[in-house]
């Protein structure tokens, strides 16, 4: 699959795109919120867009400005209903399309207009216009409604177009997995490169198509597998230079640091947790996984396990991250580094393209990757 988003990453085609009808067998009914089913079940992004007919223009959430009204889709991140102080109702939501996320408020008349109307994960029509309020832009909603009703209530849809709605990696996808395939293929120990290529290809549409997190790094469709390859690649060669790891090991549990992410989460068009996601968190579903595998196997010695367990549970480094164990071997302190070094840059990269402040640095933010502006000028070497 190529990258989603790269036919558009010059810009919005003015020109319609005809796709065919929707399959109603993969979209039963008529309505256009399925899709993020059919990607919660192990479709490709590209299977889902393949079957939406709807064509559209959009102004992307990155390129929104004060003052402008707005009448096009976006995919529902968040809802959340509150009340005001005087007892007012009003829906708190997080909008999106594939260049980032925005805030919005539907106040009281909206709110029990349309408040059961959509859900998160939903794809909806949104009428309304963005404001500033406390040095932060918002959309004031003044109409909301799920693509099929809206399209129901006024007999066409002003248009659809999935690649803009969903943020995806610019990376084509089964190159990726050829290559994570590959990487895990090199281990050799054979138990570990049974144990490593029976859950990498038991599970591929989902490695395929998770983000690695709801938010902050690698948090798109397809953000799973790539976070996992830088993570790979830099763990095959550690050995090098530090000959005292253990390379099988290492790549083993670079490749498998974030499998319980594949329990931990659920439909990667919308991402939120499972229940067994709040109640053990991906590094203890990850150490499940890979016992049960093992076991299955039947042919991993009891040490390389717990071992590879440790590597597992450990790679958030502190118990406030999430971390059951302080690393304790050389290769879980190799993991732990490794794994934050991707997160961190792939957060900061995010940051850089998706702000819009003029000058040569970033809006101020808290995190991530921390308290800071980051620079976005030009680079050395770059024509000015």
């Amino acid at each position: 699959m190529i990258a989603i988003g790269q036919r558009l990453a010059a810009g919005v085609s003015e020109r319609p795109v005809d796709f065919p009808e929707p399959d109603p067998t993969l979209f039963p009914g008529a309505a256009c919120t399925r899709e993020r089913n059919a990607l919660a079940d192990g479709h490709s992004l590209q299977r889902v867009r393949d079957g939406l007919p709807y064509p559209l223009t959009h102004v992307l959430v990155s390129d929104l400005r004060e003052g402008q009204s707005i009448t096009q889709c976006f995919l529902v991140r968040r809802k959340a209903q509150r009340s005001t102080r005087t007892g007012e109702p009003y829906l708190e939501l997080v909008l999106s399309d594939r260049s980032g996320a925005v805030p919005a408020r539907a106040w009281a008349e909206a709110t029990q207009r349309y408040a059961a109307t959509f859900a998160e994960g939903d794809f909806v029509y949104v009428e309304g216009r963005t404001e500033t309020y406390r040095n932060a832009l918002q959309l004031i909603v003044r109409s909301i409604r799920r693509l099929d009703l809206h399209e129901a209530e006024a007999g066409s849809l002003p248009g659809f177009e999935l690649e803009l709605l969903v943020p995806s990696t610019e990376h084509d996808v089964e190159k990726m997995w050829a290559e994570i395939l590959e990487l895990a293929a090199s281990i050799a120990s054979e138990p570990l490169r049974r144990l490593t290529t029976a859950l990498l290809e038991d599970h591929e549409e989902r490695w395929k198509s998770y983000p690695a997190a709801l938010f902050h790094h690698h948090a798109y469709v397809g953000g799973l597998l790539e976070h996992t390859l830088e993570v790979a690649r830099t763990a095959s060669w550690i050995e090098s230079w530090l000959p005292e790891v253990d390379r099988d090991l290492l790549l083993a549990g670079a490749i498998l640091h974030d499998a319980g992410k594949l329990c931990e989460m659920e439909n990667p068009v919308a991402p939120r947790f499972t229940l067994e996601g709040h109640l053990s968190g991906h590094l203890l579903l990850g150490r499940d996984i890979i016992r049960d595998q093992a076991r299955k196997q039947d042919d991993l010695d009891e040490r390389t396990l717990r071992l590879l367990e440790h590597i597992i549970i450990s790679h958030h480094g502190e118990p406030e991250y999430g971390a059951a164990r302080r690393p304790m071997t050389l290769e879980s302190i190799a993991l732990y580094y490794l794994d934050n070094l991707s997160a961190k840059l792939n957060a900061a990269a995010e940051r850089i393209r998706s702000d819009s402040r003029e000058g040569d640095f970033t809006d101020w933010q808290q995190e991530p990757p921390g308290g800071s502006r980051l620079y976005k000028g030009e680079r050395t070497g770059e024509d000015g």
